[in-house]
């Protein structure tokens, strides 16, 4: 059984799109000659934390299932925090949202019909990471699929989340430049603070701190490469940390993060890790797959050791695949 997740309210015209959806699903329902009803039910997103309720009871059923997401990202992380892993269920994303960067990171179509046609075609399945941030002051713990992060890219989300002309531009599909004019004014606006990192039991600080990053795939901010390394299968965090840079030179360098060139500053950090603890100075907002889930001082990340499965038709490494 296929059970079809929809946020059509994710980006103007899903609506159409999710028809098409459910056109190409009766008409596999039709070769296989079974009935409809049989191959595929549709399960729409009409609260916040459906899509989880959704996922979390098919996966207690224990029953052999593919989940399809029809979203943006915020739809694809309520998915992976139902998730019980491990199960017998597959999850499958198709890009309803204005960002995508879930899809775009594990090289899938841009087009959700074309999406949906790999998916049924796939006759194999890969294990996926899942992260897990955990909030000490909060006592909170959520997952996320593709991006974790502290501090600018976070308070970009949140200002776009709370911002009248996201609607707006939704509608006119120029979802993106949302994020891009929040970005550059929160150059100058978002306060730096002071982090100490542990991992692999030592401990380091950073004076200055930008942003710090925590990624299984590459993208995040609706396209921004920001770890052009990550391998969203390799069982280990991609974990980026700027810090030091004066905001004119930010400015400079936000062309280069939707090339991931942007890693090659002397003041951007990379390394690779399972798990990371960061204590800040300040409390700073933190958000997972672009969704704003609490202001913190202490967090630990790390990506978890049992793995969603989807199905193998994407490349995995952030090329988008053949339409």
């Amino acid at each position: 059984m296929i059970y079809l997740i929809v946020n059509d309210h994710a980006k103007t015209g899903g609506g159409s799109k999710v028809e098409k959806i459910k056109a190409f699903l009766k008409k596999q329902a039709q070769q296989k000659r079974v009935k409809a009803a049989e191959f595929f039910t549709v399960l729409p997103t009409e609260n916040a934390g459906d899509a989880t309720k959704y996922v979390r009871a098919i996966c207690r059923r224990g029953e052999t299932a593919d989940i399809w997401v029809f979203g943006g990202d915020g739809t694809i992380n309520e998915a992976v925090n139902g998730l019980i892993l491990p199960s017998n269920v597959t999850i499958s994303v198709l890009p309803g949202g204005s960002g995508n960067d879930y899809v775009k990171g594990i090289g899938l179509p841009k087009d959700p019909i074309a999406c949906a046609k790999a998916l049924m075609a796939s006759e194999e399945t890969r294990g996926y990471d899942v992260g897990s941030v955990a909030t000490f002051d909060s006592k909170g713990t959520v997952r996320f699929a593709g991006s974790c992060g502290l501090g600018y890219d976070a308070k970009v989300c949140h200002e776009v989340d709370n911002s009248k002309l996201k609607p707006i531009l939704n509608k006119l599909h120029l979802g993106k430049l949302a994020y891009l004019l929040v970005a550059f004014k929160q150059v100058f606006a978002n306060p730096r603070f002071r982090a100490t990192v542990i991992r692999d039991g030592i401990s380091r600080s950073y004076d200055d701190v930008i942003f710090m990053c925590f990624m299984n795939s590459q993208y995040e901010g609706g396209g921004l490469k920001m770890a052009p390394d990550a391998d969203p299968c390799d069982g280990k965090l991609s974990v980026v940390i700027a810090h030091g840079i004066r905001p004119l030179r930010v400015l400079t360098m936000l062309p280069k993060l939707t090339r991931g060139t942007h890693v090659k500053h002397r003041n951007v950090e990379t390394f690779d890790c399972s798990e990371i603890e960061v204590i800040t100075d300040s409390r700073q907002y933190l958000h997972t797959d672009g969704d704003v889930q609490a202001q913190t001082r202490h967090v630990r990340v790390q990506c978890l050791p049992m793995k969603m499965q989807m199905p193998a038709c994407g490349n995995a490494y952030g090329e988008e695949a053949e339409g």
